[in-house]
């Protein structure tokens, strides 16, 4: 499995041990989503095979439905379970296609093994939800972001060009149409609704009382290291997805502006913004301090963790609970990054990280300055970073308490 099928996981399977008791006998759980690890890359995509992963791991049985394969596979095991993948359908897209070929495989599916359970992540499951309410099939929704979150992330990645505000007229329209014909449904209709953050919990009171549960994203743990002294080459690090909302032209614009340190960025992911990435890195003339690593595996990405000094995440969009982040900071690595989303529900500011405020260049550029000078600091924030996700974030609590909610489903 290569890093972008897995945002910055990289991490050995290890097997769940779970107490026993706690748990439910053998089910048989539909998952299903927009998209898996063979779309792609991202922290939604690494929770949800995690979560698949460790039900197996469990004894549970698991199928998982989800958009069509980008090199048009319509099956597989993955392991220990089965993926379908539907047609016709656009990989990673939500559509009418969609809802209508999941209605056609479920009842497939059910017949020859009866489903006990459905996980949806977000709205996938809107298409069945007649048929699981005839058979009296509960259905959990996990929400990553809402109607607000959604709305505020759009805003934040405003500029001035005439194309956007031509979007800034449809795009609030078609998320009122999404939150009306797909999330207001999902939410009324669900057993139980699995946010991954606790800044979520406010927005989901409307239809969905007592059906909350906040469950955030569990990662398996490296084993501790080091943290880096000294003041000479310092290594930055973005990890995910090359799209302009990640923020990683801040990145690479910051590094031009420091000239005092010794500073090299490297850059794991791929996405539709790689090559204006690259152009704008020769244009800066930083082809010598930037490194673009594009898809690397586990082990290639557990080596560039190891050798990086700080972390950043300057997004400028909401994103619910990154993955990325807290396997950065599972490594020990002191992290920069934007004050926005799940990241505060992460981060205690100048404890295991700096803040700072989406697209703001001059406050990364000078909390990279500030770490990059005082070793003593990154030492402390990187001891702090390390607590902090041993203390909230392991991949066990998570599949455990997944497990929980479901099995307690009426």
């Amino acid at each position: 499995m290569d890093y972008l099928s897995h945002i910055g996981c990289c991490i050995t399977h290890t097997p769940i041990t779970l107490n026993p008791l706690t748990l439910a006998v053998d089910m048989h759980i539909l998952v299903m989503t927009r998209s898996t690890l063979s779309h792609g890359f991202g922290g939604f995509q690494r929770q949800c095979i995690d979560l698949c992963e460790g039900f197996v791991q469990l004894g549970h049985k698991v199928t998982v439905l989800t958009t069509a394969h980008p090199d048009g596979i319509h099956k597989e095991e993955q392991s220990g379970f089965v993926v379908h993948y539907l047609t016709p359908s656009r990989p990673r897209r939500l559509s009418r296609s969609w809802f209508k070929a999941s209605k056609r495989i479920i009842e497939e599916i059910h017949s020859e093994d009866p489903i006990d359970v459905i996980h949806s992540n977000e709205f996938a499951a809107l298409g069945v939800i007649p048929w699981a309410k005839r058979r009296n099939i509960p259905i959990a929704v996990v929400c990553h972001g809402s109607f607000r979150t959604g709305l505020l992330s759009f805003l934040s990645s405003a500029d001035r060009r005439p194309r956007y505000w031509h979007w800034l007229l449809l795009t609030p329209m078609f998320m009122i149409r999404r939150t009306l014909m797909w999330e207001m449904p999902m939410r009324r209709n669900s057993s139980s609704i699995i946010l991954v953050s606790p800044t979520l919990e406010g927005d989901f009171r409307l239809f969905s009382h007592g059906k909350v549960k906040v469950i955030e994203n569990g990662i398996t743990l490296p084993e501790r290291r080091e943290p880096t002294s000294g003041n000479g080459n310092l290594r930055l690090l973005c990890t995910g997805r090359a799209e302009r909302e990640k923020g990683f032209h801040l990145a690479i614009k910051a590094v031009s502006e420091i000239s005092e340190l010794d500073l090299h960025l490297d850059l794991v992911g791929t996405g539709a913004y790689l090559d204006e990435m690259r152009l704008l890195v020769d244009n800066l003339e930083l082809n010598d301090r930037v490194t673009f690593h594009g898809r690397v595996d586990d082990q290639e990405l557990s080596r560039i963790y190891s050798s990086a000094d700080i972390y950043l995440i300057p997004t400028i969009r909401y994103e619910g609970l990154p993955l990325a982040l807290l396997e950065a900071m599972a490594h020990g690595l002191p992290t920069v990054a934007s004050h926005i989303g799940g990241n505060t529900d992460v981060i205690t500011n100048d404890h295991d990280g700096i803040f700072i405020s989406p697209g703001r260049l001059d406050e990364l550029v000078s909390a990279i300055r500030r770490l990059g000078t005082d070793p003593t600091l990154r030492s402390s924030m990187s001891k702090a970073a390390r607590d902090t996700t041993e203390r909230r974030f392991d991949k066990e609590r998570m599949v455990r308490e997944t497990i929980e909610v479901l099995s307690s489903l009426p």
